[in-house]
C-alpha cells in the first residue's frame, strides 16, 4: 500500500493533468458539434490503428476460412450478374447500374450494444464518403457514418437509430426495416399494408428508394409475422452473420449528389 501512494504523490502532478485534459475534452465533446466530430473521427482512427495489427493477426491464422468465404462470394456476385444479365428492362440494359463498388475489410465489429459501430480499413482517401452504403458477400451491412484518411466507422444494421427502406420480394410491397436491439440475427419490417399475403420463409430485400442501397439486394428471410389490423410486423431472420463480417464492399453511388438535390 505505501509504494501506491509513493507512486501517486511520486506522479500526482501527471495525473492532475490528465484529469483536467480528460474534463476539457468532454466539455468539448457535449457543449460543440465541430469538437464533437473531431474527437469522433479522432477514435475512428486510433480504433483502427489498435485493432488493425490484431486484425491481421488473426486473420493469419483463419486464411482457410477466409478462402473458403471468397469463394462463396464469388459465387453470389456471379449469380447476381447473370440474374441482372437476364432482366428485360430496357433503361437497365443500355444504361446500366449507378453504383460502383469500393472493397475494404472489416477491422472492428461491434454487435454487443444498441448502437453497434463497425470500422473499415479504407476512408477518404480510398474514396469512401458519408453515408455510402455498405454490403458484405451475402447482403447489406450498413451505413457510413464518418471518415478519416485511412479509416471509416459504419453504423451497422444493429444499430437502432438507422432505418432501411426494404421491400417483400414476392408482393414487392415496400416498409421501413430496423433492429429493436435484440438478438443479432434478426431485424423487423414495419409498415406493410395487410392486404398484401406474407408468408413464413418468404424473401425480404432492398426497396431502392433511397440513394443508399440498390434494389433488391437480399436482406432476409420472414420467420415471424404480426398484424395490428392494418399492417404487419414482420421479424426477419438476416442472410449476412452479422457477428463475422469480413470482406465488405462499399456503393458508390454517382446519381446521390442529384437524388438529394430534389429532397431540397
Amino acid at each position: 500500500m505505501q509504494w501506491l501512494l509513493s507512486f501517486i504523490l511520486r506522479y500526482k502532478n501527471l495525473f492532475l493533468y490528465f484529469f483536467f485534459v480528460t474534463i476539457i475534452l468532454s466539455f468539448s465533446y457535449y457543449q460543440s458539434e465541430y469538437h464533437k466530430s473531431k474527437i469522433f473521427k479522432a477514435s475512428i482512427f486510433l480504433t483502427g490503428k489498435a485493432s488493425e495489427p490484431l486484425k491481421n493477426l488473426t486473420s493469419y491464422f483463419r486464411l482457410k476460412k477466409v478462402n473458403k468465404e471468397l469463394k462463396e462470394e464469388n459465387l453470389y456476385l456471379k449469380s447476381l450478374l447473370i440474374d441482372k444479365n437476364q432482366k428485360s428492362n430496357t433503361e437497365d440494359k443500355y444504361n446500366g447500374s449507378p453504383f460502383s463498388l469500393i472493397p475494404g475489410y472489416v477491422i472492428k465489429n461491434d454487435v454487443s450494444s444498441s448502437r453497434n459501430i463497425i470500422i473499415i480499413n479504407k476512408g477518404s482517401s480510398d474514396m469512401v464518403e458519408e453515408e455510402m452504403g455498405v454490403i458484405g458477400s451475402k447482403g447489406i451491412v450498413g451505413i457510413v457514418n464518418q471518415t478519416t484518411k485511412k479509416f471509416s466507422s459504419v453504423l451497422s444494421i444493429l444499430h437502432k437509430d438507422i432505418k432501411i427502406n426494404a421491400k417483400h420480394k414476392k408482393s414487392n410491397a415496400f416498409g421501413s426495416l430496423f433492429w429493436e436491439g435484440n438478438v443479432p440475427y434478426e431485424v423487423t419490417l414495419s409498415d406493410i399494408s395487410i392486404i398484401n399475403k406474407i408468408d413464413i420463409g418468404d424473401t425480404i430485400v432492398t426497396g431502392g428508394m433511397s440513394a443508399y442501397f440498390p434494389e433488391g439486394i437480399p436482406i432476409g428471410k420472414v420467420i415471424e409475422v404480426k398484424n395490428d389490423g392494418r399492417y404487419y410486423s414482420i421479424n426477419v431472420k438476416l442472410i449476412n452473420n452479422m457477428t463475422n463480417v469480413d470482406n465488405v464492399y462499399f456503393l458508390k453511388n454517382k446519381n446521390k449528389l442529384e437524388i438529394e438535390s430534389l429532397y431540397k
